[in-house]
């Protein structure tokens, strides 16, 4: 039967005899184990000390990084509130325009801009930086949104302030003759020939002979020429039923089928036709009917060019 010792022969480097001892081998097996165990139990508490130390590094730069965050997402949050309030100013201007324009106003449920999708807390995990930034990514998007919706609606007010204005350049709105006054009105009066009482279709303008005669909108010449009892006479279609008469002219400067544009000196003032002294006889008609002209006139800082 084998011995259940074992013999351990320590050498000396020197003279000196050579020590022997001997060791249980259930003992010895035991030590062993224990070193064993010591030894791993001194890699492990190795490992988990060099681990504390790494995510505690770890954890101190991800502090760091949050705090960033939260000072960039504070920093966008006050940028988007600016942007808000401009957007605000903004549709104060552009509901003045869409006035402006015989546009109806943005309705407040059109200005905001609604979608569909996840409530955002639950999209985004609650509250907390997640929730910061996809409030803020919310907050943004709208705001495209109404960018987008706002770029429509000017591009809507310019196409129809072009349109009017449009029309406005083809409204007879200013005063054919710049010097003299008016010597007879709309409506009726008392014939200067017959003495009896007669309706006057249009406005008289006294002014000196040669004085120039100005198209009050844009337009095309129908008729220049003498007419019976007008003497010189111009006509203009200003569209949509206008038509705008010059009568008494001395003498004409545009051709029928000419465009026009207000301002443009078509005629000089004269007393040609039943004229009794130098003057411009002036109608506006809407549609074939008289109206009368004064009212068309608007004062020089309304006036559309």
């Amino acid at each position: 039967m084998a011995s259940g010792k074992i013999t351990l022969i320590v050498m000396h480097s020197s003279k000196r005899e050579p020590r022997t001892f001997t060791i249980d081998k259930r003992k010895a097996f035991a030590v062993g184990i224990l070193g064993i165990c010591l030894l791993i139990f001194g890699v492990c508490a190795s490992f988990v000390a060099f681990n504390r130390v790494i995510d505690s590094e770890h954890l101190e730069k991800l502090k760091a990084e949050n705090e960033e965050l939260r000072v960039e997402i504070a920093s966008l949050s006050a940028k988007v509130s600016n942007l808000e309030a401009s957007m605000a100013k903004q549709l104060q201007v552009e509901e003045q325009l869409r006035i402006i324009a015989d546009l109806e106003p943005l309705d407040a449920d059109v200005w905001e801009v609604g979608i569909g999708g996840p409530d955002i807390e639950l999209a985004a995990g609650g509250n907390g930086i997640d929730g910061s930034v996809a409030s803020l990514d919310q907050d943004i998007d709208r705001l495209l949104r109404q960018i987008r919706l706002q770029e429509e609606s000017f591009s809507q007010i310019m196409e129809r302030l072009k349109a009017k204005a449009e029309e406005l350049r083809h409204l007879p709105s200013i005063r054919p003759v710049d010097v003299g006054y008016i010597s007879s009105g709309f409506g009726r009066r008392r014939d200067p020939f017959t003495g009896r009482m007669s309706r006057h279709e249009g406005v008289d303008f006294s002014a000196r002979k040669g004085s120039k005669v100005y198209a009050t909108a844009d337009g095309i010449v129908r008729k220049a020429g003498y007419e019976r009892g007008y003497g010189y006479t111009i006509e203009i279609d200003h569209g949509n039923g206008i038509i705008t008469r010059y009568a008494h002219n001395a003498k004409l400067l545009v051709r029928r089928g000419q465009k026009v544009k207000r301002g443009d000196v078509i005629a000089y003032v004269g007393s040609s036709g039943r004229s009794t002294a130098p003057h411009l006889h002036y109608e506006v008609r809407v549609n074939g009917v008289p109206r009368n002209p004064l009212k068309f006139i608007l004062p020089s800082d309304r006036v559309v060019n």
